[in-house]
């Protein structure tokens, strides 16, 4: 058996899930958003990893604008592109679909239910590291735990996960994808907002100069999980703030790239999300609070730009 598979968003993520998955037996098609007027696509994109893995993938690409539909699609943007990736890709989705959708924050779902043509949705979650070099290639630097889940409960796992949990290094199927979607959310809104705005690595949110900071965000977001009341999630997050931070001491957090590149962040999707969809009646939450306008102002403030690969 073979598994067809189209990744969309083939930034430093989508690629390396793009070699995972072609590692794995599947066969993995990249979709190409560059305008070539009349030329046809390039035949072959080469992808190279560094760092933890090393190796060379080759694909074939396609047009988005194709009519050929599309049986499994991996989505990798960013979070703020996700609505418009997936409607410039709904001509080729149909109920016999599926589509994965490995962004960061949450509030996906809802975003791009009309333009699925019914075809089943998957949530995932991927604490992989991976970035790109100045020379192109994907840098990982941790292989980490990924997680797929449907985003309606459904009683069977796809058939498709054999290619998953083959190519994936500690893949994880989960029967409830909620509950880990939502304790990754509230690690990186300790993480991303702190680092991004500092403009420091991971591990420096333990230092003598950011920690009273750090331990007042994680705080906060343990009061909004225990006022939705997930008491489990607001118990552990302290220790997983600490485990992340000092096991990815030297990496830079996404928020922290983008706003160095003077690019859009992800701050709605993580801490927007938090602040105005997690429960109904949210306590305060100051620092947290602040943190979000900043990045939120200085999103506003840039030009607009056209889609972006996660």
């Amino acid at each position: 058996m073979t598994s067809s598979w189209h990744v969309l968003g083939v930034g430093a993520i989508g690629g390396l899930f793009a070699c995972r998955l072609q590692s794995g037996g599947a066969l993995v098609t990249l979709l190409d958003r560059g305008d070539h007027g009349n030329n046809p696509v390039p035949a072959d994109v080469t992808i190279n990893l560094s760092g933890d893995v090393v190796g060379s993938h080759t694909f074939p690409s396609q047009r988005i604008s194709d009519a050929q539909e599309i049986a499994h699609l991996l989505v990798c943007t960013k979070s703020w592109a996700i609505e418009p990736a997936i409607a410039s890709i709904a001509h080729r989705l149909s109920k016999d679909s599926t589509v994965v959708i490995m962004c960061n924050g949450m509030g996906h779902a809802e975003l791009i239910e009309q333009y699925l043509n019914g075809a089943t949705l998957v949530l995932g979650s991927t604490t992989a590291g991976c970035r790109l070099t100045t020379a192109g290639a994907r840098q990982v630097s941790g292989n980490g735990a990924t997680y797929l889940g449907n985003s309606r409960p459904h009683p069977l796992a796809p058939d498709w996960l054999p290619f998953w949990k083959k190519g994936v290094p500690a893949f994880r199927w989960a029967d409830d994808i909620r509950p880990v979607l939502l304790a990754k959310v509230a690690l990186n809104a300790v993480i991303n907002p702190l680092t991004g705005l500092h403009r420091v690595a991971n591990g420096d949110l333990f230092s003598p100069q950011f920690l009273n900071q750090t331990d007042q965000v994680t705080v906060e977001i343990q009061s909004l999980l225990t006022a939705a009341g997930k008491l489990e999630l607001a118990d552990a997050l302290p220790d997983q703030v600490r485990l992340v931070c000092l096991a990815t001491a030297e990496n830079h957090s996404s928020m922290r790239v983008d706003m160095d590149r003077g690019q859009q962040t992800e701050i709605e999707s993580i801490v927007g999300w938090l602040l105005h969809h997690l429960c109904l009646d949210p306590p305060a939450t100051p620092l947290l609070s602040s943190l979000y306008k900043t990045i939120s102002h200085a999103d506003r403030t840039l030009s607009s730009t056209p889609v972006s690969e996660g």
